[in-house]
């Protein structure tokens, strides 16, 4: 009996969130950059808002750049002109400094 309330204790000292194991078990496997990426492109959907969406063809990243294929040549210059805010409101969306540049194509 004295054993088993021994390993209780023990099991219960070394107890960790979830959160904090998968963050230990995402530096382990190195894919933390793949899933912020990950996250830069879903961001985009969240922040374009539908009518940029309807006009946006791919989005992919390389490094900390967010490149967006637009099908018009106007949408695509008038979002160029505005690129600063959309580096702004997606780095205030993700909560940290993950966007460096957003190049429109």
């Amino acid at each position: 009996m004295a054993r088993s309330k021994r390993n209780a204790r023990r099991r219960n000292a070394e107890a960790q969130s979830l959160g904090d194991v998968l963050q230990l078990l995402i530096s382990r496997m190195g894919i933390r950059r793949k899933l912020d990426e990950a996250r830069m492109v879903d961001a985009w959907g969240i922040v374009a808002g539908p009518q940029v969406i309807a006009v946006t063809d791919r989005v992919w990243v390389k490094g900390s750049t967010l490149f967006v294929k637009v099908t018009s040549s106007t949408w695509r210059h008038e979002l160029h002109l505005q690129r600063m805010q959309w580096k702004s409101r997606l780095n205030e969306t993700l909560e940290g400094d993950f966007v460096d540049e957003v190049v429109f194509r």
